[in-house]
């Protein structure tokens, strides 16, 4: 299911996080309403959305459904959301920003994958803390070199990457094409 909540926080200046502070709503019950359909948040959720952006239950609603029933997506503008949204494990999502260096090493890197066989030593930069997208993420954040490789695996093993333009990536989990 598409992670609604965070397409409309984000469209209003906002995230969970943000909301979480300024609500009794704990990031923890945020996070699990991002794989539920907005027709079901509770009144408490909708109350507490409408006073962090200042709109009414039922505009919010509307606009959720909107987003449901639209090929709108999130848009990860920064390293902290490219993280958070592969850890999430979000179905789609925009990578957004310059980044298309990166994106075009990373696809390349992903594209010789297919064709060959992981371990096999002739795959280019592809060990532990070796390959470009490994570097790229250690230079964008300051987690630790455990925390990269994961990521790092997380990515390769999960996401189809689709170039849209020079600066919008597609990253498509690898399990909608099953």
């Amino acid at each position: 299911m598409k992670n609604v909540l965070d397409i409309y926080l984000k469209e209003n200046g906002t995230n969970r996080n943000q909301l979480a502070e300024k609500s009794k709503i704990s990031g923890k019950e945020l996070k699990k309403l991002t794989r539920k359909d907005p027709e079901n948040y509770s009144a408490d959720i909708m109350i507490a959305i409408s006073q962090e952006v200042g709109i009414t239950p039922g505009h919010i609603l509307d606009r959720m459904l909107v987003i449901r029933n639209s090929d709108i997506l999130y848009h990860a503008t920064t390293i902290d959301e490219l993280i958070e949204k592969v850890e999430e494990q979000e179905d789609e999502f925009i990578l957004d920003g310059s980044f298309t260096q990166f994106v075009n090493k990373t696809k390349n890197i992903m594209d010789f994958e297919d064709k060959a066989v992981r371990g096999n030593p002739i795959y280019p930069g592809y060990a532990t803390g070796n390959s470009f997208l490994y570097q790229f993420l250690k230079k964008l954040t300051s987690k630790d070199d455990k925390e990269m490789q994961k990521l790092e695996q997380k990515i390769l093993d999960n996401y189809k990457m689709k170039i849209l333009n020079d600066h919008q990536t597609l990253f498509r989990n690898k399990i909608l094409d099953y």
